[in-house]
């Protein structure tokens, strides 16, 4: 199969066996570095862990060891690969085997002389809100424990994940495409709220918006959130529940938190819209978002720590008596967040509940490196009001890039 069909084709990007080999190597590096004679990734979990070796996310098992290329291991026969349309796309990964993963991987280990080996882990823990325990289950840790009583096995979930959270130029090309979808989306949600669309047109809008332009989604598809007053932020009710949507009326602000893929690379962004000019309240947590976003795009360097952004992104915040039910800025992705629902005890509108929010700190710290790309968020609350702005920010060779502009203010309709 040619290499063209791994370019940039008709404006959608894809990676080349260049990527491929450069990944490889990286986690390569990692294995050296850890003393370890293998790796094996469960790709279970939202951010696939799999996707980062194997251009594909299957959720599937991946054995890769310093001398020898990925083994993919898969319930089933990978059918997708061998019709007409399935042709189309390069695969990186050929060495495959379907039936039990478990059985396969323990076998394949055996068969390598790895069962006394030192090898590495990806699953056990993880970055994604939730799965910190990560996302192997008790029973199958059991069964690989017991199969192979000889491993050693070394927790590197962090360190693969330091390394996949850095955006190559090529990953970078895919990064923009996806933000661009998510440009759309929002573009397409303005314009359905505008129009007088229900929460669900307008949702719908959006989600539109990102497939017809050849991204996808992932869980939790979409945070988002109507009426004339809220506080809370999530899942809307009916996604889960069903029920009635809500009709925009004047005075209603309509909400949503929006994750656009590209070939895997994950953008986010916060769309707010007034249904009318909005409310004096409005003007002035919307002012307290634009000071976050505003100073975190010029603190934004190389060297900084993670910790020194969400601080300096945080301290609108502060200044002003509001809270915040989201990160001020979180990376994208494996995600990193900053602090949330700090100081909820400022908010009259709280005071009616048996207990505030518990506040949760923030996750994690690293140096900012040239390739980290960032969803910045900043979200304030008081008296019962949200507004939440904002889009996905690169660090790239060239300095930061702002990769969307419609959701970097509150929108009116």
């Amino acid at each position: 199969m040619s290499d063209t069909l791994t370019t940039t084709i008709e404006g959608y990007p894809t990676l080349s066996l260049d990527e491929r080999d450069r990944r490889w190597a990286a986690i390569r590096d990692l294995l050296a570095a850890e003393g370890l004679d293998g790796v094996v990734v469960f790709g279970s979990g939202r951010d696939m862990a799999d996707y980062y070796l194997t251009n594909e996310g299957k959720g599937a098992l991946v054995l890769l060891t310093r001398t020898e290329d990925p083994r993919l291991f898969l319930g089933d026969v990978p059918l997708g690969r061998y019709d007409a349309q399935g042709g189309r796309w390069e695969r990186w990964v050929e060495d495959w085997v379907h039936g039990d993963p478990i059985a396969n991987l323990v076998a394949t280990i055996r068969e390598r002389s790895l069962d006394h080996a030192r090898l590495g882990i990806v699953g056990l823990t993880g970055r994604f809100v939730g799965e910190g325990s990560g996302t192997i289950s008790y029973t199958t840790w059991t069964r690989v424990l017991r199969s192979l009583p000889g491993v050693e096995w070394v927790d590197v979930a962090a360190a693969y994940e330091s390394i996949a959270i850095i955006k190559s130029p090529e990953e970078q090309v895919l990064l923009r495409k996806a933000a661009s979808l998510g440009e759309d989306a929002c573009r397409a949600f303005v314009e359905t709220a505008r129009r007088g669309g229900n929460e669900h047109e307008v949702s719908a809008a959006a989600f539109q918006a990102i497939i017809a332009g050849g991204g996808w989604v992932r869980a939790p598809y979409l945070l988002e959130r109507a009426g004339a007053s809220m506080f809370a932020w999530g899942v809307p009710e009916w996604f889960e529940m069903g029920g009635a949507p809500h009709i925009l009326t004047k005075g209603d602000t309509i909400a949503a938190e929006i994750f656009a893929f590209y070939g895997g690379q994950e953008s986010q962004q916060q769309i707010d819209v007034s249904i009318g000019e909005p409310s004096a309240l409005l003007r002035e947590l919307e002012q307290v978002c634009v000071d976050s976003y505003q100073a975190g795009l010029a603190a934004l360097r190389p060297g900084m720590r993670f910790s020194e952004l969400a601080a300096i992104m945080e301290e609108p915040l502060h200044r002003s008596r509001t809270w915040n039910t989201g990160p001020m800025v979180q990376t994208v992705s494996p995600i990193y967040n900053s602090a949330t629902r700090l100081n909820p005890s400022v908010d009259p509108a709280l005071g009616h509940l048996d207990r505030l929010p518990i506040g949760v700190g923030l996750d994690g710290d690293f140096v900012i490196e040239e390739g980290h790309a960032f969803a910045f968020e900043p979200n304030a609350l008081r008296d019962g009001q949200r507004v939440c702005v904002g889009g996905t920010v690169l660090l790239g060779a060239n300095g930061v890039e702002e990769l969307n502009t419609i959701p970097n203010r509150l929108v009116v309709v």
